[in-house]
């Protein structure tokens, strides 16, 4: 057993007056009371030697089982510890828990009052009421510039719909809202270029963008033309547009219309353009 019997820790040394009781037996008086009294204190400091040293091996076997569970605890205690910054350092590789690659601006100065921003890093945008024209949607803008050389990878969740006006519009815009625009709505997935008046239908047919589905966007600007992919969700990635000019910085936008309409953006997870490639066999 981990600990000894009780009784170890109990001793105790009573001496019955002669004649009297000693541990429940009783002891008879024989000789003079002084003869009978040493012969009992002997037997008694006999069994003392004995119980002291069963208490001391006792005690010595008891502080090694201390120590014995002391170093199980405190290795347990590393265990819990080395799981726990595990699961935090599993937690923090998740795309909704690592830093955006950018946050939100509304760089019309008019449509200021239009937007909430917020999140630790700007990264939620939400349209606050509903724009005044039903068929007319506005814009904000990723607080970055993509440039050239490089490829720009982001995310975006829909965290929320209007339910009346539920179009958004996801896509890219030249600096000071100059040319190119390359815009997806997210009402069938089609696609609009600069001033094109309609809407080019998806090729595979239209597909409807839901509330808290998360859109992966790629832009590879490597090369001229440059290339722009899209992906929802675990869906395989599509080519949105393959004749994005380079020559100059464009910035993320989305266009939002109904009140409470919410977006935000978080860090990639996936590279659309290979996966892209792989599916048609480059």
């Amino acid at each position: 057993p981990p600990f000894p019997p009780p009784t170890i820790f109990c001793l105790r040394w009573h001496l019955p007056p002669v004649g009297g009781w000693a541990m429940g037996h009783p002891v008879a008086a024989t000789g003079s009371p002084g003869a009978s009294l040493r012969g009992l204190l002997m037997s008694r400091l006999a069994n003392l030697d004995v119980a002291s040293a069963v208490g001391s091996l006792s005690a010595s076997s008891l502080l090694s089982d201390m120590r014995a569970v002391a170093g199980l605890a405190g290795l347990g205690l590393l265990l819990i510890l080395f799981c726990v910054l595990l699961s935090n350092r599993q937690r923090n590789r998740r795309p909704e828990h690592r830093r955006p690659p950018f946050g939100w601006t509304v760089v019309a100065e008019e449509c200021v009052a239009e937007f909430l921003v917020g999140g630790r890093w700007g990264e939620t945008v939400e349209k606050r009421g509903d724009f005044g024209r039903v068929d007319v949607v506005i814009p904000v803008n990723g607080k970055v510039q993509m440039k050239a050389g490089r490829i720009h990878r982001w995310a975006l969740v829909m965290e929320r719909l209007n339910r009346e006006r539920p179009e958004v519009q996801l896509g890219i815009q030249g600096l000071d809202f100059e040319y190119p625009w390359r815009l997806v709505t997210t009402t069938r997935c089609s696609r609009s270029r600069d001033e094109d008046e309609m809407w080019t239908p998806r090729p595979g047919g239209n597909k409807t963008i839901h509330e808290r589905d998360v859109v992966h966007l790629e832009l590879d600007l490597r090369r001229s033309p440059g290339s722009f992919f899209m992906a929802v969700n675990d869906e395989p990635s599509e080519l949105l547009f393959a004749d994005i000019p380079i020559q100059r910085p464009v910035m993320p936008a989305v266009m939002l219309g109904g009140h409470g309409s919410r977006v935000r953006v978080q860090a990639a997870s996936r590279r659309l353009g290979q996966e892209f490639d792989a599916a048609k066999g480059r």
